[in-house]
This record gives C-alpha cells, structure tokens and sequence, in this order.
C-alpha cells in the first residue's frame, strides 16, 4: 500500500498535463519522470522514517481501573488497510511488570463500560447480519449490547437493540455520546438517534383490502429535509440530527424510551426538525433520575439552522434532570400487559441550568449523609468564538427526592480573564492560572473522599493536570514527572488525568513532543501532598507498534528513540500591538547535532483558531524535525486556548490581522535566537492555520518562503452560505455580537467587504513563495471551493504550486493514507523549495 502510495507521490509530481505543466520547469519534470535512483531512495527513506515516528505514537482512546487492574486502549494507525487498530492493554497496577500482552479489540466494539463495582461490563457490539437470517434481500447492521459478569469473564447476555425502537447508538463519547450505568448494575442508560419517519414515494403500490395503510407514513417525503432526510450537525456528524435518551434493562432486555424530556426529542414521528439534542446521560447515584445534557436543534429559539457541532464547543446546550423510577419499574418484568393504557408516568424533566447558556458534562459524587455533589462546566452569559474558558459549577443533589436541592448552586471556579489574576495557583511556564480551558470531565473526577475533583486543562502551552477543593475553589497543580533524572529543569511535559484508581490514587498520562505518551499512576496518598512534588509510578512505556509492511522497524536505520533526535522549547514574548496584553506562546523544536548549522524553520500555526499546540509528542512534526532537518516552531497566537478569555476574545474581528502579527513577531523572535536560517522560513498550517499561512505568504512574502497548507479559508466572503461554521465568518472578522443567532442570512454588502478585506485572497497580487496545497473533498467546514480558488489563482500567476486531491477525506484529511500522504509530500515540498 505505501509503496502504491510513494508511486502515486511520484507521478503526481512529475506530471507534465494537467496540473504542473506550466508550473515546473521542463527540466525538474523530465528528471522526476525518469525517476533516478537517488530519487527513489530519498522517497523510501522518507516512508520508512514516517513509518518510524508513526509507528511510535502512543494514543489512549479509553482507560478504567478494575479489580486492581488497569485496561487501556491504543490505537495505531496501520497504512496497508487504510484504517486505525486498537489493542486493549491489562496492567496490574501492583505489579505493571507482569502486563499481559496487547489483544486486538475487532472493529465491530464500540464501546465497553464497566459497571461502578466492575463486577459487570456491558460492551456494545456492532455486527452484521446476514440476509438470509433477516430475511430482508441484502445483509444489514445491528446494534448488540453485551453483558459480561463475573468480573468480565462470564458473557451472560445479549441484547439486540431493535432499530424500530431507535437509530444508531451514539459513541461519540468525546461530545454527544454517553451510556452509563445505574448505582444498582441493573439498568444502562444511552444516547441513541431518533428514527426518521416512515415516508413513501407518490408512486407506491397501495396495500390491498386485507391490509392497513400506516397512517403515520409521509407520502411523499422521502426527499424532504426535516423528513426523509435528516439535517444533520455538519462536519462529521452527517448521520446525526437528533439523539434522545433510552434505558435497557439488562435481566429482561427490555428498553424504554426516556418520554419526560425537553420538547419531546423522541415523538418525532413527523419531523426531524426542531427540538433538542439529548446527550452525555449518567444516572444520579440514588437512581431515580438521569442528568443529561441538551443541546438547542431549534427547540431552544438559537438555532434556525443547525450549525457545525465538532470543535464548535459555543453551542448552546443546558443540563436537565428526568424521574426514571417509573420506566425502570416497568423494564423490571417481562409482563407487558399495561404498558401502553395505564403506566404511572414519572414526574416532568427540570433544567437545572435555566440561567446558563452554556452547560455541559454532568458528573457525580459519592454521596455522604444522603447528599451528593453534581458538577459540571458551565458559561453563564456564554461566548461567540468558538471555544472559550468554562466555569466549574456544583450542586447538591438529595438522595431521598432524587433532585437537586434548591439554593445550592456554587461556583467554585469562574471564568478567568486574564492569567494569573486569582493569584493563588502558581505559575507553568511563566504563565499564571488562565481558567479551565476543557470540554469535558473525567467520567470518576471527583476524589473517593468528595473533596476535590481532578481534570486536566490547557495552561499555556502545556497540558496539565490540576486538584480543585470543592469546597473553596483552589486550584492547584499536581506536580509529578515520569521523567525524573536528570536535565529535567527545563522540560515542560504535557499531563492529562485518566481516572482514579479504588485506592484514590490516580491513573495519568505524559508527553512531551519528542517523548510518546506514557501511562502511569500516583499514589492513593498524593492528595496530602499536592503542594510538593508528588512519586509517579510507570505502568508503560509502550513500544512502537508497526503500522506498514514497507519496511522493518528494526532494520530502519533512521528509527526514531523516545526523547533523542531532537529538543524542544518554550519560548514567550510579548506582543506589542493590541489592546490585550498576554504572551504569545510558542515551542520551538530544534534537531540534534546541528552545530553552527543556521536551520531551515517551518513555522507552524494551529487551527481553531480558539485551540493551542501542546508540547505533546505528534510524529508528523517529529518526522520533519528530526529526518527532515528542519526547526519546527508551533506558535499560539492570542486567541488560543489556555491564556485567559480576555486574550483568547480580542482575536474576533481581528483575524488576519492580530493573528498574523503574533505569528511574525514569534518568528522573529526564533530567528534572533541565531539557531535559524532567516532566509529558509516556510509556513504550514490546517484550516484556520491554511488561512495564516495564505495570509503570512500574501502579506509577508519576504519572510516566509515556501507554503503548505491544508483546506485553508481563502475568502470568507465566498465562504460565509457555504459553510457548517457561518458563525466563524462573521465573529473572527466583524467582531463580538456580529452574529445573529436567532437568525440565518447571507451578509451586507458592506459586511462582504469586510469579510473580504479580511481573507488571504486580498493579499494574493504579493505572493511569491512555492505553494502546495491540499484538500479533503468532502470537507463541509472549509469547502474545497476555497482551496481551488486558491490553487488557481497561484497557477495564473505562473508560482510553483501543486495540488494534493483525497476524495474521500473531510477537514481533518485524517485517514491513515491520505494523512501520510500529505506529510511525506510537504516533506519533500520543502526540501525542494527551501
């Protein structure tokens, strides 16, 4: 396969039709053709070195702790399939040395939730059925709930989960999806797709007299949005439009749809419009009700159309509260009789967040003297751009009436402006405490005593993990390295929290960007010391999993070693222009063993634009440092996450502009290091990153040389009705309060000229720099409309440029091929040109 891939690399680039006939001089194309042989041993070694940093990635899609037991999953890419594998990891956390070797997990498992006393797991299966046992002409899928007991090892049932009661279950578990288990292990609840309504066609046969029509079946609508088609949550959410809420029984098998619910998510038998999206559900620990998120699809007034929902974490969304005792009473028996005339309803749902705008992931605690804790993130007024710092709310839940109990709203952290103005939490990298920049808590955040809640949050440039007391707001960072020997005074790892093991202690997670990610734990005593550095255990450094068979891992010469190769740095400077303030962060990644070499520097900013580079370990950009030669320099711009909300807001109606500036000044400031080549600096970026590198390249063509961008916005005046993220268009260029939420419309003239006075396409008269440019084909966020506006103006003016076309990519362009694709092609896009 990678080999397939290196030809089409080859041939792509030494076409002489179609693209780059006018682009690259006869005799570059005439040399490519023949394909010399020291050319096809840089192509191969460039595979094999990506095979190498690739293969070293260690990525955790899940981790929970039973019986002493961690089990964590990994997934690694594998380029002969063009797909994603994931293993399961068991390690004994007494004894780590004694782990059982990795087993693949099928791609059939979708999810495995261990029940709160892990003597049970549900795992969630999807499977295939043959025609001739559905009897429906061709093969289908079904959705199958597993329930494992005896501590996992005994499969003791199997649930088919009838698709006439509901669509598709949702695993999306970083947003909408959730399924939980109630405190008794009798019952899971779960977040599934709303059936859309039976249609038929004008032309349909009409049934005879011995058969009844189905009254609720939409003549007609089979092509109608709303109806037959379902108007989905954009950018890869395309077979999501709503979610409700359903409970299952795991003795009788039973499943009841939650009806006591915002605007009746469940009853759409004649539309998909409207409503709410129902996500995020755990039972409260007494029981009685299930605390869920719900997300405004047109139910709540702010939404006309459904906007983009992935990476968008503005939209507006609420926690409410639904009595379920009555539905799991009638899940307990096999008797249907009575079901449908005269079941006992349960009382009505109550929003326990009316006055927030936003409210997102509920979480519980243990309950002490017949109270809980209910937690979750929450924004009150709410915010424009699309991510932005959270406030941590709680409330007391009582036990006995299974609800929240009035008056006893707290917040226990606020939003915070500007770092460090709480001023009790210390300093990461110069920077003080920002806020909590997250999208979601840990499943088990809260500590077994109920005392302080862990999570993880964007500080500066870092990840880390940090204990909140519930009871006065303080935040502190956990202090711990992995690491520890010596040259640590200057390492800046990222660290996320997992969950806590039955003893307190904590399960964790470092990286750093030239050291994969380790697993490892903190002792169940580390709360009483979270003021001093704190003893870390390892549990595994996991080893390179191969992803191709196009070369050996242990007969690369150039394979990659955790924490050698290269270095990295963070380095801060402040930023003269702008009424806010703050540190424009960025780390600098710098090869080994480069001597009085000035260095090649390919500056590299993210999308969002409200996200942040973290010095986490990405092998694609270990791959360009370390084999390509090249510094790499992340830069995060005001307007990024974990600098405070003040810096992150002054972004809107400033992009391209602001964004820019920082990105000059952080290169300059590398440049004066007297490391760099200041006449090889190359820019590359994704999305909001494409749109800075097409700005950098337009506005400073002096500077920045050569060009690699992916689905980059080029003019958001053509871009604004095309777009799942109409909304970005207007913030980051008219400002705050430029969008109209209750409304959808195209923008003013006036409005069109800002947008366009904004976009990299006004600066296009003064590009210069070699240009590749890349795009997903079924991006909805960014169309490709944008990137071949671009590619063809560049190709008019007679610049170097090529395009890179994945069919069946979207924004991301991450599948595993087309992502190594792009990589290896800007590898050796820079080699040529810079």
């Amino acid at each position: 396969m990678l080999a397939l891939l290196l030809l089409s690399i080859i041939i792509s680039s030494s076409a002489t039709s179609g693209f780059s006939s006018s682009i690259i001089n006869s005799s570059s194309a005439a040399a490519t053709m023949t394909m010399p042989k020291n050319h096809k041993q840089q192509y191969q070694k460039d595979a094999a070195a990506y095979q190498d940093f690739t293969s070293s990635a260690v990525d955790f899609s899940e981790c929970h702790v039973r019986n002493g037991l961690v089990t964590a999953t990994r997934s690694v890419r594998d380029i002969d399939t063009n797909s994603r594998r994931s293993f399961v990891y068991n390690i004994p956390l007494a004894s780590p040395s004694l782990a059982a070797p990795p087993m693949e997990l099928p791609t059939k498992i979708k999810a495995r939730i261990p029940s709160p006393s892990g003597s049970q797991l549900a795992v969630l299966v999807e499977e295939s059925v043959p025609s001739d046992i559905e009897g429906k002409g061709q093969d289908t899928k079904r959705h199958v709930m597993e329930i494992w007991t005896n501590n996992g090892h005994h499969l003791a049932k199997r649930i088919v989960l009838p698709s006439s009661v509901h669509g598709p279950v949702c695993t999306d578990f970083a947003w909408f999806g959730g399924i939980s288990w109630n405190p008794d292990e009798t019952a899971l609840v779960y977040s599934a797709e709303v059936n859309k309504p039976k249609t038929s066609s004008y032309f349909a046969t009409s049934k005879g007299d011995d058969e009844k029509d189905d009254d609720d079946t939409n003549v007609g609508g089979q092509y109608t949005l709303g109806v037959g088609k379902k108007e989905d949550w954009g950018e890869k959410y395309g077979t999501t439009a709503l979610l409700a809420l359903f409970c299952l029984n795991v003795s009788t098998g039973k499943i009841g749809v939650i009806e006591n619910v915002p605007a009746c998510t469940n009853t759409a038998s004649q539309t998909t419009d409207g409503n709410h999206v129902l996500g995020q559900p755990i039972f409260s620990p007494c029981g009685k009700a299930v605390v869920y998120t719900g997300w405004d699809a047109g139910g709540g007034g702010e939404m006309p159309r459904r906007l983009g929902a992935i990476y968008c974490y503005h939209r507006p969304c609420q926690i409410y509260s639904s009595p379920v005792s009555q539905l799991l009473k009638r899940l307990e028996t096999d008797n249907t009789e009575g079901d449908k005339d005269d079941k006992i309803a349960d009382d009505d749902f109550v929003c326990i967040t009316p006055n927030d705008r936003l409210s997102r992931s509920p979480r519980f605690s243990s309950p002490s003297d017949g109270v809980a804790k209910l937690a979750y993130l929450s924004h009150t007024k709410g915010f424009d751009t699309h991510n932005g710092c959270m406030a941590l709310h709680t409330s007391d839940w009582c036990m006995t009436k299974g609800s929240v109990m009035d008056g006893t709203k707290k917040v226990v952290v606020d939003v915070v402006t500007l770092p460090g103005e709480r001023g009790d939490e210390g300093k990461i990298s110069g920077l003080g405490f920002p806020g909590l920049f997250l999208n979601q808590l840990s499943d088990r955040c809260f500590s077994p005593d109920g005392k302080f809640i862990l999570t993880s949050t964007q500080w500066g440039s870092v990840l880390r993990v940090v204990s909140i007391s519930v009871d006065d707001g303080s935040v502190t960072p956990i202090k711990f390295d992995m690491r520890d020997g010596d040259n640590r005074d200057e390492a800046e790892p990222s660290q996320q929290f997992l969950c806590f093991t039955e003893d307190g202690g904590a399960i964790v997670t470092q990286s750093e960007c030239n050291y994969p990610t380790m697993l490892g734990s903190l002792p169940s005593t580390f709360l009483e010391n979270i003021e001093g550095g704190i003893s870390s255990q390892v549990l595994a450094e996991l080893p390179p999993a191969a992803t191709s068979s196009f070369s050996s891992l242990s007969s690369s010469g150039s394979c990659f070693k955790a924490g050698s190769g290269y270095s990295y740095k963070i380095m801060n400077i402040l930023p003269e222009q702008g009424d806010v303030k703050v540190d424009v962060s960025s780390i600098l990644l710098l090869p080994d063993d480069a001597g009085d070499e000035k260095l090649p520097l390919i500056v590299v900013p993210h999308g969002g634009p409200h996200s942040a580079t973290p010095t986490t370990f990405v092998p694609s950009y270990g791959y360009l440092c370390q084999h390509g030669r090249y510094a790499v320099l992340h830069v995060n711009f005001r307007g990024s996450t974990g600098f405070g909300q003040a810096a992150l807001e002054s972004l809107a109606g400033s992009a391209g502009t602001q964004d820019v500036l920082d990105v000059v000044a952080a290169t300059r400031a590398a440049i004066d290091t007297g490391l760099i080549d200041p006449g090889r600096v190359g820019i590359c970026g994704g999305s909001h990153g494409g749109f800075l590198a097409a700005h950098l390249s337009g506005q400073h063509p002096d500077l920045f040389k050569v060009a690699s961008m992916r689905n980059p916005c080029i003019n958001i005046a053509s871009m604004v009705t095309a777009t799942d993220i109409p909304d970005w268009c207007y913030v980051e260029t008219l400002g705050l309060g430029k969008y109209e939420w209750d409304n959808f419309r195209a923008p003013s003239k006036e409005e069109n000229d800002k947008m366009w006075d904004n976009s990299p396409i006004a600066h296009l008269q003064n590009v210069k720099a070699p240009t590749l440019v890349a795009l997903g084909m079924k991006d909805r966020r960014v169309p490709p409309s944008q990137g071949l506006e671009y590619f063809h103006s560049l190709r008019a003016k007679n610049l170097p440029t090529k395009l890179l076309v994945y069919e069946d990519c979207d924004h991301a362009i991450d599948r595993v091929v087309s992502e190594a694709d792009f990589w290896i092609n800007t590898k050796q896009w820079f080699d040529k040109h810079l």
